[in-house]
């Protein structure tokens, strides 16, 4: 389905904030799964494991500050259960198949830390689009549940 170019920046203009935020809460995601990724590899755990643990640690701190940050709705933070982070974990593993993927085929070729980096961009858009429409959709930018 394609949307109109007016439809288009009509969503992206009301997502354009939260967006924002999001990217914003993200680097500090990105560098607790890097911390831990590159803190495991380090000390000799195996990259797809420390990707995985990095990203269970990341992945937990997100749910927390986007509830809080990003997706707040008439200054509320959306409030946390373990039925939204399940849903918020399981709409994420996207990005842990996208990193271990890129890990995979090109950690041999340009280190598993250059390949884990340049999975960073995919999961960003994946990651947003799958909070805003499933995890906290009653909290979405503009009011009510997504379109």
């Amino acid at each position: 389905m394609f949307l109109s170019p007016s439809i288009a920046a009509s969503r992206i203009r009301r997502h354009s904030g939260a967006m924002a935020r999001f990217g914003a809460v993200g680097v500090g995601n990105v560098v607790t799964e890097f911390a831990v990724f590159g803190a495991l590899l380090h000390f000799g755990v195996g990259p797809l494991a420390a990707n995985l643990l990095g990203f269970l640690c990341a992945n937990i701190q997100s749910y927390v500050v986007n509830a809080h940050v990003t997706f707040r709705k008439d200054g509320a933070a959306a409030p946390l259960t373990i039925f939204a982070y399940r849903r918020f974990f399981l709409a994420h593993c996207l990005s842990l198949a996208i990193s271990s993927g890129f890990i995979i085929f090109f950690a041999e070729q340009f280190g598993p830390l250059l390949a884990k980096a340049a999975a960073v961009g995919f999961g960003f858009i994946a990651n947003y689009s799958i909070s805003a429409r499933f995890v906290f959709r009653d909290r979405a930018p503009g009011g009510g549940v997504e379109e």
